[in-house]
């Protein structure tokens, strides 16, 4: 202990081949410990750094790093719960063509199209049996658009053998 005095603790440390908190221990004291225990159990919501604030207020020194080390430690911060894990539901496969038909509208980005003015909506619909797609562009995105795809998908698909529910 005179050593690390006289030329600092990391010096010892080094000299005498032990780490920094064996030569120079900081643990937390025991009124520094019934102080957090008092304060977070009068406050069980409040939230770390508030915790903190009010517990500078009242005379600990430490830093909240230390504050958080140490209620973990004590038992003042319940583990934390295990997530689900995420179970993906299995494929429903389709049992003929024309079933299950989803539709999909994107806008067009403006530099793919030679008219800077002109604004499109591509209406893409994929039957999930026979994966066919089929596309239409539109210049707005509208009921009338809408039911117009719907009107030529039906018919596109019944020309290939396909009606779809």
């Amino acid at each position: 202990m005179k050593y690390a005095e006289k030329y600092g603790v990391s010096r010892a440390s080094r000299k005498y081949n032990k780490s920094r908190s064996y030569i120079h221990p900081n643990q937390h004291t025991e009124a520094e410990l019934k102080l957090i225990w008092d304060m977070r159990r009068r406050n069980p919501k409040m939230g770390l750094i508030e915790l903190w604030y009010r517990l500078r207020r009242r005379g600990y020194t430490r830093r909240p790093e230390s504050l958080f080390r140490v209620m973990r430690k004590i038992g003042l911060f319940s583990a934390e719960e295990q997530k689900e894990t995420y179970i993906p539901k299995p494929y429903e496969q389709m049992p003929h063509p024309g079933e299950r038909v989803r539709v999909d509208v994107k806008v067009v980005p403006r530099k793919c199209i030679a008219d800077p003015e002109l604004r499109l909506f591509q209406y893409t619909a994929i039957d999930e049996f026979t994966r066919l797609r089929f596309l239409a562009a539109y210049p707005e995105q509208s009921t009338y658009s809408s039911a117009d795809f719907l009107r030529r998908l039906k018919a596109w698909y019944a020309r290939r053998g396909i009606k779809v529910e």
